[in-house]
C-alpha cells in the first residue's frame, strides 16, 4: 500500500474518530478554558506533544497556559485547570498529577479512550476519544485502523485541540493571523 492511500485511510478513520465524540464534552472544555485563571496540560509520550501544541496555541490566544514538569511552571491553584490526556487513562504519573490537583481543588478535564479508568475518575469532565490503541487492544470495543499504536487517539487529540482553537479565536474575535503576533521569534 502506498503511502497516500494509508494516509487517506487514516485521515478518513480519524474523522469517523472525530464525528463522534460528545459534543457536550468538548463545550465542557471549552467552558473549563475560559473560567480558568490559569491552564495546565500534562501527558505522557505522544500524548504530551499534542497538549504542548494545545498550550502553545492557548497562549498565542492570550491564555496564561503551563506544560507540568517544565521549570518555568508556577504552583497549581484552585482556580486553575488542568487538561490531561492518556489513552489508557492509567498512565501513573498522570494519576499522581491529578490527584495532587484534586487535592488543591482546581478542576481537572481528561481526554481518554476508557472513562471508567482512573484518571477519569479524578477529573470533573472528560472528552471520551472512541479510538484504538494497541496497548489495550481491547480498547473499549474500538477497533484497530491502519496507523500503529495509539496515533489515532494522539491525533484526534490534536486535532480537536485545534478545531478548540478555532471556536475559542471566533468567539473572541480573534484573527488567527492576529493570534500569531505571539508566535516564537527566536527559532
Amino acid at each position: 500500500m502506498e503511502t497516500k492511500e494509508v494516509a487517506y485511510t487514516a485521515a478518513m478513520e480519524l474523522a469517523n474518530t472525530l464525528k463522534n465524540i460528545d459534543q457536550e464534552e468538548i463545550d465542557r472544555l471549552a467552558t473549563g478554558i475560559k473560567q480558568a485563571k490559569r491552564i495546565f496540560v500534562s501527558g505522557a509520550g505522544r500524548s504530551l506533544l499534542m497538549l504542548k501544541g494545545l498550550a502553545m496555541r492557548l497562549m498565542h490566544l492570550g491564555y496564561d497556559v503551563y506544560v507540568v514538569g517544565e521549570v518555568t511552571t508556577p504552583a497549581f491553584l484552585p482556580d486553575d485547570l488542568l487538561i490531561l490526556a492518556s489513552a489508557s487513562g492509567e498512565t501513573a504519573s498522570l494519576i499522581n498529577t491529578a490527584s495532587k490537583a484534586r487535592e488543591i481543588g482546581g478542576e481537572i478535564i481528561s481526554l481518554t479512550i476508557f472513562p471508567a479508568s482512573t484518571l477519569a475518575k479524578l477529573s470533573a469532565g472528560i472528552i471520551r476519544i472512541p479510538a484504538y490503541t494497541d496497548k489495550l487492544p481491547e480498547s473499549g470495543g474500538n477497533q484497530k485502523g491502519i496507523l500503529p499504536g495509539g496515533s489515532m487517539f494522539e491525533e484526534a487529540v490534536l486535532l480537536l485541540a485545534d478545531s478548540l482553537i478555532v471556536e475559542l479565536a471566533l468567539e473572541q474575535k480573534i484573527p488567527t493571523d492576529r493570534a500569531f503576533e505571539k508566535h516564537a521569534n527566536l527559532e
